[in-house]
């Protein structure tokens, strides 16, 4: 269980990358982390502040303007609430599973060095 910023996740081990799109001023963006850290899954953040190339590409990918943004795999979970209810519906270990099996195309997008 460990968050990742330096580097990508690694998908060898067939465990889905999870990517947090997330500003340091957002307290949903914490809550997030806090949630995954708890499921014990590993996890990039790629921050927005001050990247409006990275925000673009955020909005791109999941359609919204807000963050937290939350993939799982090639799936776009939303954001904190989203993710929250997918955890307490039970549904996570099986959107896990699903994305295991599927071939993973990373976006053309760098996680963060520093936050």
């Amino acid at each position: 269980m460990s968050e990742q910023t330096g580097s990508s996740p690694d998908t060898s081990s067939g465990v889905p990358i999870v990517e947090v799109y997330l500003s340091a001023f957002c307290p949903y963006c914490h809550f997030a982390k806090r949630l995954l850290k708890e499921q014990g899954l590993d996890f990039s953040t790629i921050s927005v502040d001050f990247h409006s190339d990275r925000r673009a590409e955020m909005e791109q990918r999941s359609e919204r303007e807000t963050v937290p943004q939350i993939f799982i795999g090639q799936t776009h979970v939303g954001g904190y609430d989203d993710l929250s209810a997918l955890v307490s519906s039970g549904k996570l270990p099986a959107l896990l599973e699903n994305e295991r099996s599927r071939p993973h195309i990373q976006p053309n997008v760098q996680p963060d060095v520093h936050e």
